[in-house]
């Protein structure tokens, strides 16, 4: 499980914030793989969230180090489509084979290290970009 602490503060209240909801989102994915495999229409529903706020977070995120000329901009931006394209294929193979186990285990445990990787690497070079 991911637990928020103060290095992955990025200085932007909002992007700490979304960055908060998917680690609880994915630590919640997490302990629910714990037991019955969830129902389709529940799989359906966390990945309907992820698709929706990975793309409103990396939107946002995106703009604010763009704003902030902060160096990591287009590094990110790369990151964020790399991630997208991962996600991309998990959605192709979902809609092939449905709500299996290790399907979802593997896409929860991908977009926990990746998510860790990036915020620590990357999203926390907005911290000195920030004015005010």
């Amino acid at each position: 499980m991911l637990q928020w602490n103060e290095a992955f503060e990025t200085g932007s209240t909002l992007v700490d914030t979304q960055h908060r909801v998917l680690i609880e989102k994915l630590n919640e994915l997490e302990e629910i793989l714990r037991g019955p495999l969830p129902s389709k229409a529940a799989c359906d529903e966390f990945l309907a969230f992820l698709a929706a706020h990975v793309a409103e977070h990396f939107a946002y995120e995106e703009d604010c180090m763009h704003r902030a000329r902060c160096p990591a901009h287009e590094k990110n931006r790369q990151a964020h489509a790399a991630f997208l394209a991962i996600f991309a294929r998990f959605q192709a193979r979902y809609a092939a084979e449905g709500p299996q186990r290790e399907l979802l285990q593997s896409l929860q445990v991908a977009a926990s290290e990746w998510t860790k990787q990036h915020i620590l690497t990357l999203d926390v070079q907005l911290r000195p970009c920030q004015v005010g």
